[in-house]
């Protein structure tokens, strides 16, 4: 099997896995209309920072949005965000990949939540999304070498990455920039939002028996 076809079946089963794992979950309405609702944003912070190279909120909206609302909500909101913004930006085979990434992104932001609980500071959440945002440029540089290297080889990869090197920084110094200015207001949002989606049923005591 070609390093194309092997990493296409990889990439196909994650997608799949992801998605499955989201239906699953048997999102009520609100959680259905909240879910698109952050997948149509991050498409649009896409789209608004389009005239600044690799500079967009879409990771931090992704990451964040897995870290309040969980890993299934997570991967869908990244995944359907990048199919939604490439509707403007050109849809080709570099859209899974990017489905990938961001979905990907999504569950590991749940997966902060549930090592380091939901209480996490600015910088914290600031750094964490810097991270995030050189994870996804090694997924497309790994794409790129899959799919347009002629030469599979640990050479090649570093030669993608190296030219693609400033435009991975930016992305993550743009997600520390965003974080800061807007992750913590946008946490609590969601964790409004979550609140309201969660029914806890209390049991309703029974009247005490009274003596004559």
């Amino acid at each position: 099997m070609s390093w194309e076809a092997g990493s296409l079946a990889v990439l196909v089963l994650v997608l799949a896995l992801g998605f499955g794992w989201y239906e699953r979950s048997h999102p009520s309405a609100k959680v259905l209309a909240l879910v698109a609702t952050l997948a149509a944003l991050a498409a649009l912070g896409r789209i608004a920072f389009a005239p600044i190279p690799n500079v967009k909120p879409t990771t931090d909206i992704v990451l964040l949005a897995g870290y309040v609302l969980g890993g299934a909500p997570g991967f869908a909101i990244g995944a359907l965000g990048a199919l939604a913004s490439n509707l403007v930006f050109g849809q080709g085979a570099w859209t899974p990949w990017q489905m990938g990434a961001w979905g990907v992104i999504g569950v590991l932001g749940a997966a902060l939540a549930a090592l380091a609980g939901r209480d996490l500071g600015r910088w914290p959440l600031a750094l964490v999304c810097g991270a995030a945002g050189l994870f996804h440029g090694l997924v497309m540089d790994f794409s790129s070498w899959v799919m347009f290297s002629g030469q599979h080889t640990l050479g090649q990869f570093l030669v993608i990455s190296a030219g693609s090197a400033s435009f991975n920084i930016a992305h993550a110094v743009g997600n520390v920039a965003f974080c800061l200015a807007f992750g913590p207001a946008f946490v609590r949002a969601l964790q409004r939002f979550r609140a309201r989606l969660e029914v806890r049923w209390q049991p309703v005591p029974l009247p005490t028996p009274t003596t004559s």
